[in-house]
């Protein structure tokens, strides 16, 4: 009953916060250019619509199941934090900082267990990598928020992949919650989807990043969404090699160029992306690229599910 009521409780919020936000974006100024189409003036927080929609969700469940309650406490510390960011950008530091919230939540809550498919469950040391999804995810979902539709839409298909595998390993505890986070993140998609009428902001890919690896952490699925997710993983260990360490994002070379709304590779930088090697073979107009990404997306999140059930039965 619970389920239910938290996944209508988390539809209506969503969809009803979609006018409140776009008007407020407007009337503050919280606008940005979509550079691949040239218009001005798209609001830049419509990732609210996913913190309203997760932070009603998740309320309604921990009225039954305390497990909810770290869920509702990230969501909330890295949404106020985010939304601080969308507004007037903040110090790396508090970025950082914000990010690691959520672990340091889910951590008080769960001790570190890691199971790994073949190789087994592990804790201590090796099982703490647990906590270190919960960041991970949050910055790498943040840096390949690049085009309308994927963050949103790619949420939705790795948390169907991630609840079909709760449910074969019998974790009923992380079903109502990523039922949750897939009705989230379907809300925003309504607004983001191409043509976007609302970026995501940091917001949306902070509160879904940690929404999904806390729930993830707290019911030992890391594993599966580090699979599930590979796009999103593969996107950041790129950047980061390239970059040779961790940078702010205005401080690198743009690895693609716009031309004609087309996206083709900047051989002058040095920094590595998912979309640069998408369109390295030629340029891609946006909905090609989001095209691109979600088949990705979709055969990660499959091949998540497949090793769930090879674990299982084979």
């Amino acid at each position: 009953m619970y389920l239910i009521v938290a996944l209508a409780v988390a539809i209506a919020v969503g969809i009803a916060s979609i006018r409140p936000v776009y008007r407020i974006a407007l009337a503050k100024g919280l606008v940005s250019r979509d550079v691949y189409k040239g218009r001005e003036g798209v609001p830049r927080i419509g990732g609210a619509v996913a913190l309203a929609a997760l932070v009603a969700g998740y309320a309604v469940l921990s009225v039954e199941d305390q497990r909810a309650l770290p869920l509702l406490m990230s969501v909330l510390a890295i949404g106020a934090v985010s939304i601080m960011d969308d507004i007037r950008s903040v110090s790396a530091g508090l970025r950082v900082a914000a990010s690691l919230i959520p672990m340091l939540v889910v951590a008080a809550y769960v001790g570190p267990t890691l199971t790994i498919p073949v190789l087994g469950t592990f804790s201590d040391v090796v099982g703490a990598a647990i906590f270190l999804a919960v960041p991970i995810t949050i910055n790498a979902f943040n840096m390949l928020d690049v085009v309308n539709g994927f963050l949103p839409l790619s949420n939705a298909i790795i948390s169907a992949a991630l609840l079909v595998v709760a449910a074969l390993q019998g974790k009923g505890d992380a079903l109502a919650p990523l039922a949750v986070h897939m009705a989230a993140s379907l809300a925003l998609f309504t607004v983001n989807r191409y043509p976007a009428r609302m970026f995501n902001g940091n917001v949306g890919s902070h509160v879904l990043g940690a929404s999904l690896a806390a729930i993830a952490a707290l019911n030992d699925l890391a594993f599966y969404l580090i699979v599930a997710a590979m796009p999103y993983m593969a996107n950041g260990i790129l950047v980061v090699y390239s970059a040779r360490g961790i940078k702010q994002r205005d401080v690198l070379q743009r690895p693609t160029r716009i031309v004609d709304g087309s996206v083709t590779q900047n051989c002058d930088s040095r920094i590595l992306t998912l979309v640069r090697v998408i369109v390295s073979d030629g340029p891609l107009d946006e909905y090609g690229i989001f095209r691109a990404l979600t088949v990705l997306t979709f055969i990660s999140s499959l091949a998540a599910v497949v090793l769930c059930v090879a674990d299982l039965y084979l």
